[in-house]
């Protein structure tokens, strides 16, 4: 048993260190101090996930340091762990500001984003799926007041994990504080847009609370994302940490939205037992519940429903699943039997997320290299008594399209290379160096995705739900429906930088937006506006009603607008809207554009067997390198295209319907057996005809010579 009072006499740093030597959050402590190693079926080192060791008895405080067991109160994580964690420090971290803390212009200059963009992050850039972006400070008129900063949180907030963006208004006033007040009636961290009415109003802070770093929703097994977000929907933000801990019998919601706390989930001393919160490291399902589907071996892979998107599995079509596809229950895979190997190689190894994605000044994690002093290793690490006071949760990482977040822990975390020895395993493979330096492992080791994704996203034109159009790719049905066949696809390559700065190729899906930009005022036009153009009253039974114009035009014969009729196929049709959009919206210079987004593939790893090994994969005429994958059937012609925010053609037009074209992004590339350099050709018939003349020349003067 942990002497908990014994600990209270510490001092700061030896508490802390104390404390949290009991938990062992990440560090594999438990391993250090002489712990057993779990025995957990298909860890090929369960050394790296050592027995964890309970956290100490906890009491949950309220926002005034009051045990919330004696008053009813919400939780407040800040009083609750910041006790002995730095909450501040934490809650500064990327999750919890989602690039509210990369307002600068330059920055976003630096790295190529339009300029349009308020952050690097969600909070703050434009994105083509929702086809919203929050409202910067100092907005004059209602007519460029899109989402505000409450309204973020009541669409994004469930994912984005509370403090930060959720406590701090866009002045960095701590909401309900008396320096907190709005600079004015368009103030976007102070009102909302009503849908209903058209109108900016006011936000009630003192009724929706603030919402707290959410410690739970990651370090809690049994956390509900489902309630919190609920919560975070309806603009109760100040319950919605207690909410991720419904599931957990700690807490029940009562009529009203009101939670009340189970006094048998309780110990005596009013701390909460440690088995009801099993406080730990994140584990695989933590993370799924925002980024994609992931499981240490499951057969059944639950449908996605599309209001709850998961943005790796929807994104792309990962799945991180150690468990064999062929003995995948559902859905239904398209020869499935046929695949006797696990969806991902890492995960059927027992690898979790944390391994990769640590807090990067983790001791027992973090990359010991010093790139300024020219260390690979540097023995010099980060105390645990201080990393303890302070974990980094910016979690290392990559850099693969289309992330522009968290600017600068890019190329965080460990390459392949760092974990594999390349030049040792690959036998077969002639100029290694070259291969390596051109291609990203995954370009072999994902040669395929089997499930489905995101293909296009149609802002331009709006279905009767208001809405906009959407398709998927690898799967022929509904993605909810559970007999749909998932067929999977075949991914693109584009070229992005790697660590040390020279392009690799490596494969992606390409979701494909269509939406009007706003020529006038330099930004995409707001989804509101085009639903004014498109519509000619407020939603009726769920449905909107298409202004007469808009039915003539696209209709068919019985008057309805279904997904092949809304398709722009003449310049006529886009003349329409855009007179719609200036006549009904206020929009001075609308244009319709293309969006072409690569969003990477970096799981659904394949061992040896199963990866790329035909050198004519790559080195022949139909080089996989250059395979053109299908885009949005309904692509309008003749309009601008733009590729990672640059105008860029990348789509080719001359087939039955729409393919990325990736020549000009790999111009750059010479793919021996594929690529084509003109005046190389030229230069070889030249001395092909030159041999030939000669020759003939030589051969002639001889027969000359020998007459005479």
């Amino acid at each position: 048993m942990i002497d908990t009072w014994g600990i209270l006499r510490f001092g700061r740093r030896q508490r802390a260190f104390a404390c949290w030597a009991a938990v062992g959050f990440g560090l594999g402590l438990g391993a250090a101090m002489g712990q057993a190693p779990p025995s957990s079926p298909g860890v090929s080192d369960p050394a790296n996930h050592p027995a964890k060791l309970p956290h100490l008895a906890l009491v949950l405080k309220d926002e005034d340091g009051r045990n919330v067991l004696d008053t009813g109160k919400p939780i407040s994580t800040r009083k609750t762990c910041g006790d002995c964690h730095d909450y501040d420090y934490i809650a500064n971290s990327f999750h919890f500001q989602q690039g509210k803390t990369e307002m600068n212009r330059e920055l976003l200059a630096s790295h190529g984003l339009a300029p349009f963009n308020l952050s690097p992050g969600m909070f703050g850039k434009f994105s083509i799926l929702p086809n919203r972006q929050l409202t910067g400070p100092g907005v004059s008129s209602a007519s460029d007041f899109d989402m505000s900063q409450p309204e973020w949180l009541t669409k994004c907030g469930v994912c984005h994990t509370g403090g930060g963006i959720s406590e701090y208004d866009l002045q960095d006033r701590r909401f309900l504080s008396p320096q907190a007040k709005p600079t004015g009636l368009l103030d976007p961290s102070y009102t909302i847009r009503d849908r209903e009415k058209g109108l900016v109003v006011p936000w009630d802070w003192g009724k929706s609370g603030t919402a707290e770093a959410d410690c739970f929703l990651c370090h809690t097994p049994k956390a509900s994302r489902g309630a919190r977000r609920k919560e975070m929907a309806a603009g109760d933000f100040r319950w919605a940490n207690n909410a991720t801990l419904a599931d957990t019998g700690m807490v029940t919601v009562q009529e009203g939205g009101k939670f009340t706390y189970n006094r048998a989930a309780f110990n005596k001393d009013g701390t909460v037992k440690p088995e009801i919160l099993d406080l730990s490291d994140p584990t695989l399902e933590n993370c799924a519940q925002c980024h994609g589907f992931t499981a240490k071996s499951a057969t059944t892979i639950q449908p996605i429903q599309h209001a709850d998107i998961m943005r790796g599995t929807e994104k792309s079509g990962w799945i991180y699943n150690g468990a064999k596809i062929s003995d995948t229950v559902a859905p239904n895979v398209v020869g499935k039997e046929k695949m006797n190997y696990p969806w991902d190689a890492h995960a059927a190894k027992g690898l979790i997320c944390i391994d990769c994605h640590f807090s990067v000044n983790n001791p027992g994690r973090m990359l010991h290299e010093d790139a300024k002093e020219n260390l690979r290793y540097k023995p010099r690490g980060e105390d645990i008594a201080v990393y303890l006071k302070q974990p980094n949760h910016n979690f290392a990482r990559g850099n693969i399209p289309p992330e522009t977040v968290n600017l600068n822990v890019h190329n965080t975390m460990r390459g392949c290379g760092d974990c594999h020895d390349a030049e040792k395993i690959h036998t077969f493979l002639p100029y290694k160096t070259r291969h390596f330096q051109a291609l990203a492992c995954q370009t072999c080791h994902i040669p395929a995705v089997h499930f489905w994704a995101y293909r296009s996203d149609d802002w331009g034109f709006l279905m009767d739900t208001g809405g906009s159009r959407i398709t998927y790719r690898g799967i022929e049905g509904g993605i909810v429906d559970p007999e749909s066949e998932v067929t999977g696809y075949l991914p693109a390559y584009i070229p992005t930088p790697g660590k040390n700065g020279n392009l690799q190729i490596r494969p992606t899906n390409l979701i494909t937006g269509v939406y009007w930009f706003d020529k006038g005022k330099g930004r995409p036009v707001f989804t509101w506006q085009v639903q004014t153009a498109f519509f000619s009253g407020l939603p009726a039974n769920g449905e909107w009603s298409y202004r007469p114009e808009i039915l003539k035009a696209f209709g068919d014969k019985d008057g309805i607008i279904d997904i092949p009729q809304a398709v722009y196929d003449t310049p006529e049709k886009i003349a329409l809207i855009k007179g719609l959009l200036q006549k009904y919206a206020g929009v001075a210079d609308p244009e319709l554009r293309i969006e072409v987004t690569p969003w990477a593939v970096s799981h659904s790893i394949v061992g040896k067997g199963q990866a790329l090994r035909q050198c004519t994969a790559c080195h022949a005429k139909n080089s996989v390198l250059r395979r053109p994958l299908d885009l949005n059937t309904f692509l309008p012609q003749n309009v601008p295209v733009s590729f990672r925010g640059k105008q860029t053609e990348v789509v080719n037009f001359e087939g039955k319907e729409p393919t990325f074209d990736n020549r000009a992004l790999l111009s750059s590339f010479y793919i021996i057996g594929y690529s084509r350099a003109t005046w190389v050709e030229w230069v070889g018939w030249i001395f092909i005809a030159a041999v030939i003349l000669f020759s003939l020349l030589h051969g002639a003067l001889r027969l000359l010579g020998g007459r005479l």
